[in-house]
């Protein structure tokens, strides 16, 4: 991710359920896109719970959003039910008797200023005349049931549609021009989006339907064909490093920033991502780089997520794990592996806060800076020095990837919305390590923050270690090799 936190985000199908879901949905959304930068919402209501239903609207940890609610307003119901708003918890609790509908009504408003930032432009509601980008729990309210078992169905349709396509991240192939009948689940942390200028590539790749979607490029461009090529390579990669064709659908979705100084940002969604570039070619390594790490948050991040706590894994996992597919994909040279790391350890061991206990750093994340980056290269850091104790213990024959594979097996074991935990970590990880030094390991360099002090008996022989200024420094000294231990 870069700017991105995502917490308890569902796993999707892509499927919308309108074909197997044939009772009335509980929650039915009818949209209409006005003028003046806003989209008004109705929402028939069929009461699942007694008495009353407590709905939220957005999540401040998502983006670092604490001021979202704004971008909700005129909420009202129907008599005789009763509406209770709390804004400081962002909840709106409808109170009613018996099971008969409830009309609720509100409008959704483009809150961005004239000069956009970076997170503006990536977890607020945009709504203008020629483009439209909301992800769903900034769109519509989100049920809070008592009953954590029920799964509430919804309906979204447009009484009056913008005068352009529209591309549902949950529902691609109809765009909006259909009722689309789905999950809460699926909906809330997904995307709409839509422009006058919005192209659609659909094609297929070992039996999963992939949408490129983008902006701003004509038919036939430089960009829409490197983009193709690259996702292309890099899905076989990270789809074989973890042996998983088993996804409906998967979008990639590219769009231009409004506001020029930025150059590439994005958030991954259950089933996608979505990107955001300076407005000229496309790709770039940096951008590919970005582009690959939000496109492994499908796996690491949500198919295996820890609680917002421990982004160390969800992050810093991820970013190595994006080194090595990128690496498989060819599209990552070994010394760009080598360059790439080395300027992580350098990054890492000359920050000022490197020592920060782990419960600690997500209640600085947004401070931005140091504080937000310091997940991504600790946990970096310790997947490749993990990586590499694992190869030591078990003669080559295992790898941070038979690890990470053990986890997702485990999780398939589990209820939606798991969070696997440190202590899940370190019992999965004994199968590998011992459990003493797994514990010792994580409670020394995870939870409360040391730096690893490398040494060369820590590493495979294929990669040595110098210290430069008290910073690690790598070298693959037989690159062969190293490719093929590491593709």
């Amino acid at each position: 991710m870069t700017n991105k936190i995502i917490s308890h985000i569902a796993l999707l199908f892509c499927i919308p359920l309108s074909a197997i879901c044939q009772s009335k949905p509980d929650l039915q959304f009818k949209l209409k896109y006005g003028d003046n930068r806003m989209v008004h919402v109705k929402l028939v209501y069929t009461p699942i719970e007694k008495d009353s239903t407590r709905f939220t609207y957005g999540e401040p940890n998502f983006g670092g959003q604490p001021d979202i609610i704004k971008c909700i307003t005129n909420v009202n119901v129907d008599a005789p039910a009763k509406l209770i708003t709390d804004a400081a918890s962002r909840s709106f609790t409808i109170s009613y008797s018996g099971e008969k509908p409830v009309t609720i009504e509100y409008d959704i408003v483009d809150t961005t200023t004239k000069k956009k930032d970076l997170r503006q432009e990536l977890f607020r509601p945009i709504i203008s005349n020629d483009y439209f980008y909301c992800h769903g729990i900034n769109l519509f309210l989100n049920p809070q049931l008592r009953n954590a078992d029920l799964k509430p169905t919804l309906s979204i349709e447009w009484k009056h549609q913008p005068n352009f396509p529209l591309f549902y991240g949950f529902d691609p192939e109809h765009g909006g021009k259909k009722k689309v009948v789905s999950t809460v689940d699926s909906v809330m942390f997904s995307l709409i989006t839509g422009a006058t200028d919005l192209s659609v590539d659909k094609f297929e790749l070992h039996g999963v339907k992939n949408y490129i979607v983008l902006r701003g490029v004509a038919k036939g461009s430089y960009n829409r064909q490197s983009i193709r090529h690259y996702f292309e390579q890099f899905n076989e990669s990270i789809r074989s490093f973890w042996n998983d064709y088993s996804d409906k659908c998967f979008s990639l979705i590219l769009q231009p920033f409004l506001e020029s100084g930025h150059d590439v940002a994005g958030v991954a969604f259950a089933n996608g991502f979505i990107g955001k570039y300076t407005a000229d070619t496309i790709l770039n390594a940096k951008r590919i780089y970005t582009i690959s790490h939000e496109v492994g948050h499908h796996w690491i991040g949500h198919k295996l997520e820890m609680n917002i706590n421990n982004q160390w894994f969800g992050e810093g996992f991820n970013d190595y794990i994006t080194f090595k597919t990128l690496l498989s994909a060819g599209l990552l040279t070994p010394h760009d592996f080598e360059n790439r790391l080395n300027e992580v350890f350098k990054l890492h061991y000359s920050s000022a806060i490197r020592n920060t206990p782990n419960d600690s750093v997500f209640a600085n994340y947004w401070k931005m800076g140091d504080y937000n980056k310091l997940p991504y290269r600790r946990g970096a850091i310790f997947a490749f020095y993990l990586d590499n104790q694992i190869r030591l213990a078990s003669d080559g024959k295992q790898t941070i990837r038979d690890l990470l594979l053990s986890i997702a097996f485990f999780r398939m074991s589990k209820p939606s919305k798991y969070e696997i935990s440190i202590e899940d970590f370190i019992n999965l990880a004994s199968a590998f390590l011992t459990k003493a030094k797994v514990s010792a390991i994580i409670d020394d360099y995870i939870v409360k923050g040391n730096p690893i002090l490398f040494t060369n008996a820590m590493l495979i022989p294929e990669i040595q270690v110098n210290i430069e200024n008290d910073i690690p420094q790598i070298r693959i000294v037989d690159e062969k090799r190293f490719m093929e231990l590491f593709k």
